[in-house]
């Protein structure tokens, strides 16, 4: 902790990184490419799911089919091998759709991560920028919570926060929608 008399000459500046991260025009371009990705797997997967009940219907028939009296023993067996066929066909399908989904489910959080923390590092470049100019001695992230849930900063004059400069300085190159 500071004793007045050491913090006296120093001068403190405020962000909150999290409402900084969220109107980051980057962040946003970011969340509409990952909502892409997701959705682009959501459908691959609808497909292959599409494709996996219509061969659980093949099966339903042949497994009705096999069990009709009227039907020779020969065309029984005929049935049951194209049965057993299409329940080997479903069980690789379950198994492709499963290693797929888990795949691409992993793919979308690396992508999330790195992503994340490229902007960070992008936000972080200009407030070390932003503080030289301004003379910062020490800047804290408002947002920032301790391990015990307890926010890091518990009291700060508004003066000393420049979020919004902070957000046009890094929103100053966006395209318009």
């Amino acid at each position: 902790m500071m004793s007045g008399a050491g913090a006296q000459g120093m001068k403190i500046g405020i962000v909150d990184m999290n409402r900084v991260f969220a109107e980051y025009y980057k962040t946003k371009d970011a969340d509409k490419v990952v909502n892409e990705q997701k959705e682009a797997a959501k459908k691959e997967l609808e497909t292959i799911n599409n494709d996996y009940k219509k061969l659980l219907d093949g099966y339903q028939k042949l497994a009705t089919e096999i069990k009709d009296p009227a039907i020779g023993e020969e065309l029984r067996k005929k049935k049951q091998k194209e049965a057993q066929e299409v329940a080997s066909k479903a069980r690789a399908l379950e198994r492709e759709k499963k290693e797929l989904s888990d795949r691409r489910q992993r793919m979308l959080l690396t992508e999330v991560d790195r992503k994340r923390k490229s902007l960070i590092e992008e936000i972080q470049d200009v407030v070390g920028d932003m503080a030289k100019k301004k003379n910062y001695d020490i800047v804290f992230d408002k947002s920032g919570l301790g391990t015990r849930g307890i926010p890091f900063l518990l009291h700060s004059k508004d003066a000393v926060d420049f979020s919004e400069e902070l957000i046009g300085v890094l929103n100053k190159n966006a395209t318009s929608p």
